[in-house]
């Protein structure tokens, strides 16, 4: 018996991945149904300002990408702690669709996702931040490339619910910890032209 874990979010970056599961080498693009994602994840934890984060639902007949990769077992209570503010849950494997042949998972196997505890909407106190959004849709861009799949970092983005107006760029000083985004002018091109209700009303930190 095998151990996969979901990712949807930061876990599309292999940088981000790897700070947390340097042992993580092959991953595969996938189409999850029966679960929708959404901006509903409040974090109040220091060091990490206020915001709000990605997260999924049970969801009839959504439709979402993702990234599955294979664990060890004893490595669950690592990604567990870095998903503080989610529950972990099996997913039926027939609710997948592969975009590739990486891994050969039986129905015996164990795939887990994390389900958000306490959804909460985005708000003034606790916004979307750029730098993280930056972090999912760079990993949804090198998988697009790495894979030769069409549209899967805008599929992200069309697939998330929740995009808010309470939503602040903090690129310079970043309210998550990560690295400057050299791929900032393309991430604002696709957010522009797919949700610019939402992006027009950034607010500049």
């Amino acid at each position: 018996m095998k151990t996969y874990i979901i990712g949807y979010g930061s876990l599309l970056n292999r940088s981000s991945l790897n700070r947390t599961l340097p042992q993580v080498e092959k991953i595969e693009p996938i189409y999850l149904n029966q679960y929708c994602r959404y901006w509903h994840a409040n974090e109040n934890i220091t060091p990490t300002f206020s915001s709000t984060f990605l997260g999924v639902s049970k969801s009839e007949h959504s439709r979402i990408n993702c990234i599955i990769f294979e664990i060890e077992e004893s490595f669950l209570p690592v990604i567990d702690k870095r998903e503080f503010l989610y529950h972990r849950e099996q997913v039926n494997l027939s609710d997948i669709e592969f975009t590739s042949n990486q891994f050969e998972i039986n129905t015996d196997d164990n795939i887990w996702i994390y389900i958000t505890d306490k959804p909460s909407l985005a708000s003034k106190e606790f916004p979307i931040i750029q730098s993280y959004v930056d972090v999912c849709l760079s990993g949804a861009m090198q998988l697009e490339e790495e894979f030769n799949l069409e549209n899967f970092a805008i599929d992200f983005i069309k697939t998330t619910k929740q995009w808010s107006p309470s939503w602040v760029n903090d690129r310079i000083f970043p309210r998550a910890p990560h690295i400057h985004q050299p791929d900032a002018y393309r991430i604002d091109m696709m957010l522009s032209e797919n949700i610019n209700q939402y992006f027009s009303e950034i607010i500049i930190e």
